[in-house]
């Protein structure tokens, strides 16, 4: 799988292009607020109104087409795309009322604004090289740029691009990682409630000297003890093959530290490993498990490993095999491991097909141990694209503090899937119902 080489770019894309769709969206708001208060509800005015909007798409076109044939600067990912498209059906929306003789008023252009301002100052922040300063930007605009998405229920719980999610729970706070972004190697953010999330920077603010600085994604951590251990996918510095490394923490806001010599796992004759995700059986022993990419004529394989008491390598012996793929749905990718020990058996969530497309899903098997062996019960995937969401993937599964069971993932907005739009974060529900996982409805 060739994501690494396509985070690298998209950042940027996304981050100026929102804020330049946001700014033209804005102006032409503006406009037809003041032209409502000049001319009244007229026909005349009616008629220019439409016309406005017509222009407004006209020029969201043209930027889009400008910024991604012509940006070619690397940092982070700010506000999606699909922020400036659910405030533009929001416009049209307040155009169809006003036809109807309603006054125009919630169009929300001081919240657009102030969005807008923190993104500006972010991208800033960014061209100074001061990750933290982005961060702190983004930070104070993530509750009104949330609201642009319109924080409906079962929608996504955080305006900015964020893939590859894990959640941790500890002392009774909720810790989110994410793939490389603004904060830097490793997104990290925190909430109370699983539905604000608050940016708190950079969790690897140094990576070892073996790997290759802005490849790296799918973090996972595993507290033992008093010590966190963050798990990630990094790239070698010489070559590019992917691999597993880890790094410690005694606070799971970090700040990580890794001062390996090589990486934990590679498998280079398999082409390389990614998707590390820790686990704990019920004796209380640490396992990894891990996705190889495929290669010398293996498919994509999900394997898993025990790991050493203090969990910064694994076990001696062979890793075990867990899944390939074998389902049509799979269309020959497994992947993004996340294993769960319920009602005493041991369920393993994984990702399935191109994660670059709508067809992206998430899958379910359940296995006798940590292990394996493991089984698809189904023939087609748990949860997969819904009216409001696309191309779901990346699960992490976790207890939240209510004793809920809860899957967090990534997802598209529908009419903005694939690179170089954004993944947001979603979180739902999980019930075990005739010993399947199932993916609840938004309450």
């Amino acid at each position: 799988m060739n994501r690494f080489k396509r985070i690298k770019r998209k950042s940027m894309y996304i981050a100026i292009a929102i804020a330049s769709i946001v700014f033209v969206l804005a102006a032409g708001l503006v406009d037809d607020l003041n032209t409502q208060t000049r001319l009244g509800n007229t026909h005349n005015e009616l008629r220019l109104t439409n016309a406005n909007l017509e222009r407004t798409d006209s020029d969201l076109s043209a930027t889009l087409l400008s910024l991604r044939t012509t940006l070619h600067v690397r940092f982070v990912d700010q506000l999606e795309l699909n922020a400036a498209s659910t405030e533009l059906a929001s416009a049209k929306a307040e155009l169809t009322k006003l036809r109807s003789g309603l006054a125009l008023g919630n169009f929300g252009i001081g919240s657009v604004t102030e969005c807008l301002s923190g993104v500006v100052q972010a991208l800033n922040s960014l061209g100074q090289g001061s990750n933290s300063s982005a961060t702190t930007a983004l930070a104070g605009v993530s509750s009104v740029c949330q609201s642009l998405l319109g924080n409906q229920s079962g929608g996504p719980v955080y305006p900015f691009d964020f893939p590859d999610p894990f959640v941790l729970v500890s002392g009774g706070t909720y810790y989110a990682y994410g793939t490389n972004s603004t904060s830097g190697n490793i997104q990290m953010m925190e909430s109370s409630d699983l539905m604000t999330w608050h940016p708190l920077g950079d969790a690897l603010p140094n990576l070892p000297g073996w790997a290759r600085p802005d490849f790296t994604w799918a973090p996972a951590v595993l507290q033992l003890g008093n010590t966190y251990l963050l798990y990630y996918t990094a790239a070698l510095a010489i070559g590019g093959l992917q691999c597993i490394s880890v790094a410690s923490a005694p606070d799971p806001a970090g700040p990580f530290v890794d001062t390996s010599t090589k990486p934990v796992v590679c498998q280079p004759a398999n082409g390389g490993s990614i998707d590390p995700e820790p686990f704990v059986d019920a004796s209380g022993k640490p396992y990894l498990a891990w996705k190889s990419n495929g290669g010398g004529g293996t498919p994509a394989t999900i394997w898993s490993q025990a790991l050493t008491p203090n969990g910064l390598s694994v076990a001696k012996g062979n890793p075990s095999q867990l899944l390939q793929p074998n389902q049509i749905w799979e269309a020959g990718t497994v992947e993004a491991p996340s294993m769960l020990l319920s009602g005493g058996t041991y369920y393993l969530f994984y990702s399935g097909n191109d994660w670059d497309t709508s067809s992206y899903a998430i899958g379910v098997a359940t296995c006798q141990g940590p292990l394996g062996p493991c089984i698809k019960p189904l023939s087609q995937p748990i949860y997969s694209s819904q009216p409001d969401l696309q191309g779901p993937g990346g699960p992490s599964v976790f207890v939240d503090a209510q004793g809920q069971l809860e899957m967090a993932f990534h997802a598209w907005i529908p009419g903005a899937v694939g690179y170089p739009n954004a993944r947001l974060l979603f979180i739902r529900q999980l019930a075990i119902q005739g010993g399947i996982p199932v993916v609840q409805p938004p309450a």
